[in-house]
């Protein structure tokens, strides 16, 4: 009898020491993913995939910080599928709405998934339920707040954009996060370029691209600079142009967005036609292939080629996608927390 219990006590200590070693490595795997998220999102997004069949083992806090960080890489990576794949399955967890970062993360995330795909309406609805929740998390109100005033922008509601970008950048400096003033910067260029205020867009789209220089954030200085691009072809200012695309375009070919790429491309293109260069019929099915790598990721980019820039390379015809349609998928039904949203 004595025998047996030591073999059941010396089992039972060796099982749980495997499903502790088993937790420890998932929880490193998970260390390393967050790591990865802001330089090399794909890293997170395969580490996280390969290892999502184990986490059962892992307590429900770390599961949902599983699938928050894959929820973020998948957002930097404009991989809508796997954006619905991760907020259904988070939906399921009853535990969710006690875990107000990770709710509010996941509100976030499909607000940024759903005005991307053309559904600001909605969008703002996830924004504001967001702003609602007892946020403890500084930068998590100052995001929500600058991708509401994105969604208000899209729908040309631009003073109360205005607003949003206002208020996230006084917090922004309170807090001195100097990442999120960089990207409140880009986003009040990129409102002024839309509207064709050119000067401000070109001082904001600068304050962006330097404070992001001097952060060492590539995608920041990615977004500023493709911006820039694009203004120097609208506004005739070639030597903007020259100073900037070489950097630029380097930092923009080894990143992993391949809508980015795709925007560079057309952007080439589009300085080579300012020039008096006449593009060829190949370098225009080449536009409209790469055009249609940006239409399912973002409408509003889209929009934004095919009105300034397609007709002086010989590209006509194309319509404008409507940027505010209403949502038909099912990804708002148990989001209970949220008023007025289902």
């Amino acid at each position: 009898m004595l025998r047996l219990l030591i073999f059941i006590t010396i089992t039972f200590m060796i099982d749980s020491a495997r499903a502790e070693t088993a937790s420890e490595s998932l929880l490193s795997k998970l260390s390393e993913a967050k790591d990865y998220l802001r330089i090399q999102p794909s890293v997170s997004s395969r580490i996280l995939k390969k290892h999502l069949a184990n986490i059962g083992q892992l307590t429900i806090n770390d599961q949902l910080s599983w699938h928050q960080n894959l929820l973020r890489a998948s957002i930097a990576l404009n991989d809508l599928n796997q954006v619905e794949k991760t907020v259904k399955v988070m939906l399921s967890y009853p535990e969710l709405e006690k875990k107000t970062d990770k709710f509010v993360s996941l509100l976030s995330s499909l607000g940024i998934f759903l005005r991307r795909t053309g559904h600001p309406h909605e969008s703002i609805l996830l924004f504001n339920c967001g702003l609602e929740q007892p946020i403890k998390n500084g930068k998590q109100k100052i995001s929500l707040l600058i991708s509401k005033g994105s969604s208000l922008s899209s729908l040309n509601k631009y003073s109360q954009a205005k607003t949003m970008y206002a208020q996230a950048l006084q917090l922004a400096k309170q807090q001195n996060a100097e990442v999120l003033i960089s990207a409140i910067y880009n986003t009040l260029g990129i409102m002024a370029l839309k509207q064709g205020n050119y000067t401000l867009a070109k001082e904001y789209l600068i304050n962006a691209l330097q404070l992001s220089q001097k952060i060492s954030r590539r995608s920041g200085q990615i977004v500023a600079g493709l911006q820039l691009l694009r203004l120097s072809i609208l506004n005739n200012e070639p030597m903007l142009y020259d100073r900037l695309h070489y950097r630029i375009s380097r930092l923009t070919l080894v990143s992993e967005s391949e809508v980015r790429h795709a925007y560079l491309f057309w952007l080439e293109k589009a300085h080579k036609a300012s020039k008096g260069n006449k593009l060829s019929a190949q370098e225009q099915d080449e536009l409209l292939s790469k055009l249609d790598q940006i239409k399912p990721i973002s409408v509003s980019l889209y929009n934004q080629l095919v009105e300034t820039l397609a007709e002086p390379m010989g590209i006509t015809s194309l319509a404008l996608i409507n940027e505010s349609s209403e949502y038909q998928g099912d990804l708002l039904n148990n989001i209970h927390q949220c008023k007025n949203i289902e």
